[in-house]
């Protein structure tokens, strides 16, 4: 006879009394760990003060704020304590009067002007007639450069000198006559003469160059520099600024007057062309024949100095700077002091960048005047 399968099944039991307060023990358990585990790393927030404890939760909590809703053009109505001008209002003391808003300072007027500007043009704008006007649109401008000799040897002016001549350096003769007419103005006109650092003249003539073996030698832009030992490079040099003082210019600044100091000096062939020990002497000659070629004119001395251009390899000493610059032209005015060099400020013209970067003018500089 088959068994029936319409009877109960298994026997399930019912939940005693000891299960109920096993779960209990367990859920109470569960909530404690996770409190104690909440202080442990929440401790670093809980601030102790007079009024008891108080959680400061990390930034990163305080700022999930619900962001507020944006303002309509013209609405000015504001939370219960925020203030016009956004500020919580119940962070401030009632007791605590308004402080009036900073009253804006009065324009000071300006310091009396103690330096005048100097801006270089090209020769073109003298013989073209444009530099007057072009002095007049730049800020402070009371003195022009010109480039006159730069570091390729070629002369802005016509020369008849021998060494011009073979070298093929000498400018157009129109050029003469305008900057006669030029610098018989008012206009305070200097002039710029590159001078050993020449890339024409030791070229055409080996004789006054400094060398490199059977080559001549070149600095570390490439050029090659006429011999400051030399004696024709010297005469040639000296009668040139002879030149430009007959024109009528009012200071000649040098550059480059002295044995080079950049470059790979170690290869420069040694011999009467270059003599370490006779450097200070070299470059005393040299200055002597400007000076001398400009004495008739009246025309004024200028040199222009760099962080190295006093250092062992050039020949320049402060001696020789007192001496013969009527003022030093610079850019480095600390190096000059680091070399014991202590000068007047009305000696001294700072080269500085460019006040007007669409400024068609070239070489900037500061000369310094008495207040």
């Amino acid at each position: 006879m088959s068994r029936s399968r319409g009877g109960v099944g298994g026997y399930r039991g019912r939940r005693t009394i000891t299960d109920i307060l096993r779960f209990i023990a367990i859920a109470l358990a569960v909530v404690l760990v996770l409190v104690l585990a909440g202080l442990w790393f929440g401790q670093e927030y809980i601030v102790y003060t007079d009024d008891g404890l108080r959680l400061e939760l990390p930034p990163f909590l305080q700022n999930m704020r619900q962001e507020r809703p944006q303002k309509e053009p013209g609405d000015v109505s504001y939370t219960d304590t925020e203030g016009p001008d956004g500020e919580d209002a119940s962070l401030k003391d009632p007791a605590q009067p308004a402080q009036p808003d900073p009253q804006p300072s009065e324009p000071q007027p300006p310091e009396p002007a103690s330096a005048a500007a100097a801006y270089e043009l090209p020769v073109s704008a003298v013989t073209g007639g444009s530099a007057s006007g072009t002095l007049e649109t730049l800020e402070g401008a009371q003195a022009l450069i010109l480039e006159m000799k730069g570091a390729a040897g070629r002369l802005a002016w016509n020369s008849q000198h021998k060494i011009a001549l073979r070298s093929e350096v000498s400018g157009p003769a129109a050029v003469n006559a305008a900057l006669e007419q030029w610098n018989a103005g008012e206009t305070h006109t200097v002039a710029r003469v590159c001078c050993f650092r020449d890339d024409a003249a030791p070229y055409h003539n080996n004789a006054l160059a400094l060398r490199r073996g059977q080559y001549n030698w070149r600095d570390e832009l490439g050029l090659r520099w006429l011999s400051p030992a030399s004696k024709d490079a010297q005469e040639y040099l000296a009668a040139l600024c002879g030149e430009l003082a007959a024109l009528g210019f009012d200071e000649i600044v040098l550059e480059h007057f002295t044995f080079p100091t950049q470059g790979n000096l170690e290869t420069i062939a040694r011999g009467d062309r270059y003599d370490p020990a006779r450097f200070p002497q070299e470059v005393e000659s040299f200055l002597t024949q400007v000076e001398q070629a400009l004495a008739p004119y009246g025309t004024a001395l200028s040199l222009r100095l760099e962080g190295d251009s006093l250092s062992e390899h050039s020949g320049l000493t402060p001696q020789l700077v007192e001496r013969f610059a009527g003022r030093v032209w610079t850019g480095d005015l600390s190096a000059l002091e680091g070399a014991g060099l202590a000068l007047d400020q009305e000696r001294l013209v700072e080269i500085v960048p460019q006040l007007r970067e669409a400024s068609p003018a070239g070489l900037q500089a500061v000369l310094q005047t008495e207040n």
